[in-house]
């Protein structure tokens, strides 16, 4: 199935919309023009609203006049026409019944499900179970009902399925199996104690937003007529049982038909049915069951009279208006019957059919997909059944990728890729956790460790102890086609089963604890021919920095190098990837004159700060960045007012007075991390300097160039290599030989010293004091032996004005460097990352440059004059 006419003939009764008035490229040409350069695949997250819709919905709101619901005016009572026919839509959506059902709007399906947990009439007998497959929403409604007293447990819910792919829709056809029962309260159902009033809730969702999954809704009627059958006579089966569908995301191809399946709670949210309005979602419920909550507060429009100096209230009477708070969110109901006209025009089963024919061809192309040696690439999680009958199948395929060695692809490798190839989907656990821990099979120690080991929720943190904490999530809309999938299966097949590149074989990341081999490093530090090119200094992290010719260092690295940067008055670090003005901000320091000179083309004025920190009266704050604790020194308003002004929001500009790295913020060093935490550092991501080699630029520029004219064409704009921000940038060598250096030194000059003693000692401690001072000095040592015991040894040479560098191992890159300046205003492109990624890709990694650390130690008593020369040679160790 390589090509569209396969797909189709194998697909022909499920893709597109043959009954309806346009086809699906009809639709996507039409309505969806925005995505001709993107394909979107998260439509679990959120679908995409219809550009038709959207002009729909702005002729109604520029020609009609809607007023506050709560009058009697013209205009109020237009809208509450409009809340009227909306209300009725919602429930036709669902097959409700309005004389059994009623549609109460929320602020989202999360607000309608809190609406239920905090008026639901829990009690000691109560019971709340649901399936592990729920969103943190749902297992939120645990609180209330732990917090009363009530039990409550997950289940694992297993269906007899037919060989046509039909589930059987018998009592005994379902089997649960129950997790450990919670209980917050100490008190206990006394036995004999009567529990027929009891009111108990089951929740499950109509689809899994992790796997897909769809249960199927004879569980409405099953668990509210034979439950005491279903749970095997616990305790906790008994009393009345009510049923909570989230069909957050479920509704949007397959919403349940209630005339057949009569759960008393359903929740809606509207952005993931038709993309537009989002914060607005519904709670349709049961009469029956609106009668049982137990609503404490009245607000605005919830009462028919109350009176303000005595305890009186009597509230309406209608079951909208009882629990709709304040004032609706009448536009955003009124734009939802534009959305429904959307979806009636296809409808649902041909929706539900047509994202289904998508969901089973990516699953079969995942599923082929074979690395060079045989091993599978894809794991995928939940029903994998390639039946197009199953009622299983949503519109969801999450998945996992391992390479050639049976190791795991992070998720977040792959939506950074992705998202280099203008794919859009979504990682992680996907506010899920239930679901995550069953499908990955990630145990409660698993799940603490990897808190304990520092991840949460939407971190990059994908592989722990060989584990994937997540997954990667591909989900499709009504109007996803073809081409979206098949662009998908190729992005996939073309970055993760290619076999490894000679850059990802050769390549090792340099650890510090790597020791350099003494023997012969006079002869490899003087056969070099790289040449140091420019030396440049970034006072403040992530604005534009200044190139010298000569530059002094100290135990920070370059001095004054990142020792300053702005923070947003919530103390969040402002940085060119939340900020890109940042990079127009100009700096420059005149040693001479002790002042560091700011620019910037939102100022009229230059802004000149005093070195010496005695000129400003500070006050100091503590704060930390990446596991370092730093006491900062904070400056006056009207330097702060500057840089507002320069980044067009409220900021502060800090520096830095010390820092100390703390492990007790997140133990656990992932494996290849090159952060530097032996030196200190100022506000660094990572090391004290980043080299970059022009060799290297120039071979990425050709790639550059090549590609470009692949694809267009024509050529590319050059990348200069002050686009990676170095400190560092030397000349000379073969392209990508910095990947290979442990150290290196920067220097030319050098003397020769011999040194005798008469000391009798044994060589052993002769070895033991020479590697001592070698460690001070940085000297190469010969030991002679003399008459007797006596011994002596030569140093030489001591290195005058040479500085030796550790490589920490390659720079991991982000989209930063895709941004640059045309023109005084910043651009962001996929370049030059996304060629990086085709051949520079280590274990998730983007890799270019190489950082280092410096620490002079006690060299800076022999040596005071500590400054980097552009045209110094550079001197690498490589074994």
């Amino acid at each position: 199935m390589d090509n569209k006419e396969e797909f189709l003939k194998e697909f022909v009764d499920y893709y597109g919309y043959p009954n309806a008035s346009k086809s699906i490229d009809e639709i996507r040409a039409s309505e969806f023009k925005r995505l001709d350069d993107t394909v979107y695949l998260d439509h679990a997250g959120a679908t995409l609203y219809s550009e038709l819709q959207m002009e729909a919905i702005f002729k109604d709101l520029t020609t009609s006049v809607y007023g506050n619901p709560h009058s009697q005016s013209d205009s109020s009572s237009a809208t509450g026409d409009i809340v009227k026919e909306a209300r009725r839509q919602v429930l036709d959506y669902c097959n409700a019944c309005q004389k059994d059902y009623k549609c109460i709007f929320t602020s989202g399906a999360t607000a309608a499900l809190k609406l239920i947990g905090e008026n639901f009439p829990w009690s000691c007998n109560s019971t709340f179970m649901y399936t592990m497959e729920n969103h943190n929403s749902v297992l939120g409604l645990r609180e209330y009902a732990l917090s009363q007293g009530a039990a409550a447990f997950s289940v694992d819910i297993n269906e007899a399925v037919d060989q046509d792919g039909s589930s059987q829709k018998s009592p005994t056809s379902v089997q649960v199996s129950q997790h450990s029962v919670q209980r917050r309260n100490e008190t206990k159902v006394l036995e004999g104690a009567v529990i027929g009033d009891a009111y108990n809730l089951f929740a499950f969702p109509s689809e899994c937003n992790f796997s897909g999954m769809r249960f199927s809704l004879d569980l409405v009627n099953i668990v509210k007529q034979n439950a005491e059958n279903v749970l095997e006579g616990l305790p906790y089966s008994k009393g009345r049982w009510m049923v909570l569908i989230d069909a957050a995301k479920g509704c949007a191809t397959q919403p349940p038909d209630l005339s057949l399946y009569p759960a008393d709670f359903v929740v809606i949210s509207f952005y993931k049915l038709f993309g537009y309005p989002t914060g607005l979602g519904a709670l349709i419920i049961r009469n029956d069951a609106a009668k049982l909550l137990k609503k404490t507060y009245f607000s605005g429009g919830t009462v028919a009279a109350s009176i303000a100096d005595i305890d009186f209230v009597r509230r309406r009477e209608g079951v909208e208006e009882h629990f709709e708070d304040g004032t609706i969110s009448f536009l955003s109901i009124a734009s939802i019957l534009h959305g429904f006209k959307i979806l009636n025009s296809l409808t649902t089963s041909a929706m539900c059919r047509h994202t289904m024919s998508l969901t089973m061809f990516l699953k079969k192309k995942l599923l082929d997909l074979r690395h060079e040696n045989g091993a599978s690439v894809c794991t995928i999680y939940g029903n994998c059944a390639l039946k197009v009958s199953m009622h299983e199948s949503g519109s969801i395929v999450s998945f996992n990728l391992k390479r050639p060695d049976g190791s795991w692809f992070g998720y977040r490798e792959v939506e950074k890729l992705a998202s280099l190839s203008g794919i859009q989907l979504r990682t992680g656990c996907f506010c899920n956790p239930g679901a995550c821990a069953k499908y990955l099979g990630l145990s409660h120690s698993d799940l603490l460790s990897n808190l304990e080991a520092g991840h949460v929720c939407w971190d990059d943190n994908d592989v722990i102890n060989g584990k994937p904490t997540g997954a990667v999530r591909v989900s499709f809309g009504y109007m996803s086609t073809y081409e979206d999938a098949k662009k998908f299966i190729d992005f996939i097949r073309s970055s993760f089963v290619s076999m490894p590149s000679e850059f990802e074989k050769g390549y090792l990341l340099r650890s510090k604890s790597i020791p350099c081999a003494i023997e012969g490093l006079e002869d490899r530090l003087s056969s070099s021919g790289c040449r140091l090119k420019s030396i440049s200094i970034y006072p403040i992290k992530s604005c534009a920095g200044f190139s010298v010719k000569n530059w002094p260092l100290n135990n920070t690295g370059l001095q004054y190098d990142r020792e300053w940067l702005l923070k947003s008055l919530s103390g969040e670090i402002l940085t060119q990837k939340k900020v890109p003005e940042m990079s127009l901000i100009n700096t420059f320091i005149n040693l001479k004159q002790q002042i560091l000179s700011v620019e910037s083309p939102h100022c009229k004025r230059k802004l000149q700060i005093k070195l010496d920190p005695d000129s400003y009266l500070f006050r100091k704050e503590e704060f930390y960045l990446h596991n370092l604790r730093y006491e900062v020194q904070c400056y006056e308003s009207e330097i702060n007012q500057w840089f507002s002004n320069a980044v067009g929001q409220p900021c502060t500009l800090v520096r830095c007075y010390q820092s100390e790295y703390c492990f007790s913020l997140n133990n656990n060093r992932s494996v290849g991390m090159c952060r530097d935490v032996d030196s200190r550092v100022n506000f660094v991501n990572e090391a004290q300097f980043l080299l970059i080699s022009e060799e290297s630029v120039s071979d990425l520029n050709n790639r550059l160039s090549s590609n470009t004219k692949k694809l267009s064409g024509c050529g590319t704009p050059h990348v200069n290599p002050m686009r990676f921000r170095p400190n560092l940038v030397i000349s000379g060598g073969e392209p990508y030989a910095e990947d290979g250096w442990r150290n290196l030194r920067i220097g030319n000059t050098y003397f020769t010293v011999k040194f005798f003693t008469s000391t009798c000692f044994p060589i052993s401690s002769g070895l033991r004091s020479a590697n001592k001072l070698l460690r001070m000095t940085f000297c190469l040592f010969r030991f002679k032996k003399f008459a007797g015991s006596v011994y002596a040894w030569y140093i030489w040479p001591v290195f005058l004005n040479n500085y030796f560098f550790q490589s920490l191992g390659g720079c991991n890159r982000c989209q930063m460097i895709n941004f640059y300046q045309q023109t005084g205003q910043v651009k962001k492109t996929n370049e030059p990352l996304a060629t990086l990624a085709s051949y520079r890709r280590v274990r998730g990694k983007i890799l270019f440059g190489v950082l280092l650390s410096y620490d002079p130690g006690s060299k800076a008593e022999l040596v005071t004059d500590s400054w980097l020369k552009v045209g110094d040679g550079v001197y690498p160790n490589s074994e």
